[in-house]
């Protein structure tokens, strides 16, 4: 067998593999072999049909199922070994001369688009924001109310409030009353009364009593309220089929009453014994509120590198070749227009992908399978702690453990850890403007920046 490369130009290449019989006859002979021993055709006995028509009936697949082997292998071996930086997946060159009844040797190319070679710089002069953000007396005492609300007890009001849940049942009826037959139905339904918008359903249901019946369209509810899943339908069905009006039957009221803030409540958010005081929880909860919007800090300064970069980076790809590997590597070929509307992003993608794999290489940013595991562990840890569960350390390592087992999620969590990686190698490593920002004033530049 004979595997050569030509470079077509810097972004493609022609991968030619000519396969020879003798790199193909004895595993050919020997699958026929097989077959003849296991063979069960009428007018003979197992295992003594004629070679000759073993042959004769299965030679040619099983001669081009061993070529397509030796193929897929070769390439895949070729690749490995010169450590070919591709994008995308070999394409084969169509071939329509093959005589597979008397050839011999047989010959065939396949396309290459090879990745290109790029450079990531940053200009001495040039500086980025690093913003850090301060939690505000007023998203403290929201984050302290929301904890007191999670950790506290449900009660059954007499007079409802706003902010209580309203239990029931939906049935959708006409503009009469009359319940629509087969229309939209669900039972075991709750919202909070925040969620109605019109100020006239609003104040009938903080009026209703349990056994109450109300109206309720669809539109009354606030804007961007997910009514189709209250209804337990979807939004087609919803806005395409049904009045949109609904009877509502109050079979329950419900409201979390807050949890005082002592000891109690302390050791359920952060373990006991960590905080020993309102004024350490409140510190701890400021401190871990700055931590979170520490995290949104870093992702704008990650976004404004990476604007800046695929501005100032080129990136050279080999479209063509790209765009007919899209065209019939998935599931189902995609049109000439299919692929045109979907290449530009495609393309971006691809191009911080490559950016990205440059700085990672250059700089030897690596993950070793202990630092992943500590990593998905510490993941696991803050899912715990939002639910008020403190986990021993055995326990938290299993979990992990297990994750990792799973290919998908082991590969979302690596890709993870190394955007931690990128974060972190541009904060020690890049000029950066340090400023102090309130988070109101950080949502407002973050909101501009994205409009």
């Amino acid at each position: 067998m004979n595997v050569t490369m030509s470079n077509t130009d810097e972004l493609n290449a022609v991968l030619t593999i000519q396969i020879e019989e003798n790199d193909y006859k004895e595993k050919v002979e020997k699958t026929l072999s097989d077959y003849r021993k296991s063979a069960n055709l009428p007018g003979f006995r197992k295992g003594k049909v004629p070679a000759g028509l073993i042959r004769k009936q299965y030679g040619k697949g099983v001669l081009i199922d061993e070529i397509n082997n030796q193929l897929q292998s070769s390439v895949s071996e070729y690749i490995t070994k010169e450590k070919l930086d591709l994008l995308g997946n070999p394409l084969p060159v169509e071939k329509t001369d093959i005589d597979w009844d008397n050839d011999t040797t047989f010959s065939f190319e396949f396309e290459l688009g090879m990745a290109p070679k790029l450079e990531v710089k940053f200009p001495a002069r040039k500086k980025f924001d690093a913003l850090k953000v301060k939690a505000s007396d007023e998203a403290l005492e929201e984050q302290i109310t929301n904890m007191a609300k999670r950790y506290g007890k449900m009660s059954t009001p007499e007079t409802p409030q706003e902010d209580d849940m309203f239990s029931g049942s939906f049935v959708e009826i006409d503009k009469d009353g009359e319940v629509v037959a087969n229309g939209i139905s669900k039972e075991g339904a709750y919202f909070l009364g925040s969620a109605i918008e019109k100020k006239g359903v609003k104040t009938k249901v903080l009026k209703a009593k349990v056994g109450d019946d109300i109206t309720i369209k669809a539109s009354d509810f606030k804007k961007g309220y997910n009514v189709a899943e209250l209804l337990g339908t979807n939004d087609h069905q919803l806005n395409d089929h049904s009045t949109g009006i609904f009877n509502f039957t109050l079979t329950h009221i419900s409201r979390v009453e807050p949890a005082e803030l002592n000891q109690e409540l302390f050791d359920k958010v952060f373990g006991e014994g960590a905080v020993k005081s309102e004024e350490e929880f409140r510190a701890r909860v400021a401190s871990d509120l700055e931590k979170a919007y520490e995290r949104d800090s870093d992702q704008h300064l990650m976004n404004q590198v990476s604007e800046y970069l695929m501005e100032n980076v080129d990136v050279a790809l080999p479209e063509a070749f790209l765009k007919k590997w899209m065209r019939t590597s998935g599931e189902k070929p995609l049109t000439e227009e299919e692929v045109e509307k979907q290449f530009p992003d495609m393309a971006k993608g691809l191009k911080w992908q490559l950016i990205e794999n440059r700085i990672i290489t250059d700089n030897e940013l690596k993950a070793e399978y202990d630092e992943l595991l500590e990593f998905t562990k510490q993941l696991l840890r803050d899912q715990y702690l939002q639910y008020g569960m403190t986990p021993d350390e055995e326990q938290v390592t299993k979990s992990a453990t297990d994750v990792l087992q799973n290919q998908e999620e082991a590969q979302r969590i690596n890709d993870r850890l190394y955007d931690e990686k990128l974060k972190g190698y541009f904060k020690t490593s890049l000029k950066l403007n340090e400023k102090e920002i309130g988070y109101d004033d950080f949502v407002n530049l973050v909101s501009k920046q994205k409009a």
